[in-house]
């Protein structure tokens, strides 16, 4: 899946719910929002700075995120190789759309508990609103797939790079003799001894399709993979790929052969850049 791709990459900028990606071990078909906003230059910020803003972002999230318990997974990604600069993509997970309305119906009051003194409240929302441009894009409306998340085995010291690709998972009746029986057989063994063993890969999750974004136009039904990474020179290295590959399937031949059909459930490769 990542073989030879260039992927959109983000480092983590903060990553601190209640459970998220890198700690819990769920199969819940959470719901994922995707969302964009903008950073100020921080040349255009009042005595602004990356250090004051780290702090902002960070305190935002030790407060906030504790105190919505709707929330089950949330990332806060920040530009790293491509796409814009002062790009912010927000993952956030839920157990239904309801309860991402809820968290954002008591969003006020939980700030309120977050920050319990008026004036205290109100200075830190001034400092933390320069550093945004005003309003936000929403990307996506997905589900998280069940069987399909690895867990980091532990927190990393330094912030770590976020992938994100889109795959399209072809019908079975564009697949030359496939079935569901071993399109899931197929997929079930790469996962497990394949993304499970490559040491480099930290942690994943897989979003499906839900609500919102674009489904059909003879793509297939897409699929978006989050990945983590210590560093973008071990998401670019395919070393530790190929290492997990060759134990899933040790004799060549085979190898190939599993590889190319895994390929072609997959519509052949052909994969979005997500940014």
């Amino acid at each position: 899946m990542k073989i030879i791709h260039r992927h959109y990459a983000f480092l983590i900028v903060v990553c601190f719910a209640a459970s998220t990606l890198l700690g819990q071990g769920n199969s819940d078909n959470y719901v994922v929002s995707i969302t964009k906003s903008s950073l100020q230059p921080l040349a255009q910020v009042e005595d602004g700075s990356a250090e004051e803003r780290k702090e902002l972002l960070e305190e935002y999230a030790r407060k906030m995120n504790p105190l919505t318990p709707e929330l089950k997974i949330s990332m806060t990604l920040g530009h790293y190789y491509t796409g814009f600069s002062t790009d912010v993509l927000q993952i956030n997970a839920y157990e239904s759309i309801a309860d991402a309305d809820q968290a954002g119906v008591n969003e006020e009051k939980t700030r309120e508990r977050a920050w319990r003194r008026d004036d205290v409240r109100e200075e830190f929302f001034k400092k933390f609103n320069k550093y945004w441009v005003r309003g936000h894009t929403d990307l996506e409306l997905m589900r998280v797939v069940p069987g399909r998340t690895k867990i980091r085995k532990r927190k990393p010291k330094e912030n770590t790079v976020v992938t994100l690709t889109r795959y399209y998972l072809a019908p079975i009746s564009d697949v030359d003799g496939g079935s569901a029986e071993e399109r899931k057989e197929l997929l079930d063994k790469y996962f497990e001894e394949v993304v499970m063993n490559d040491d480099k890969l930290l942690s994943q999750i897989v979003l499906s399709h839900y609500w919102s974004g674009e489904l059909g136009y003879g793509k297939g039904w897409p699929f978006v993979y989050v990945r983590e990474w210590a560093s973008f020179a071990d998401a670019e290295d395919n070393e530790s790929l190929a290492k997990a590959r060759e134990e899933a399937w040790p004799d060549e031949e085979e190898r190939k052969a599993a590889i190319k059909r895994f390929v072609e459930y997959w519509s052949g490769g052909i994969h979005e850049d997500m940014g």
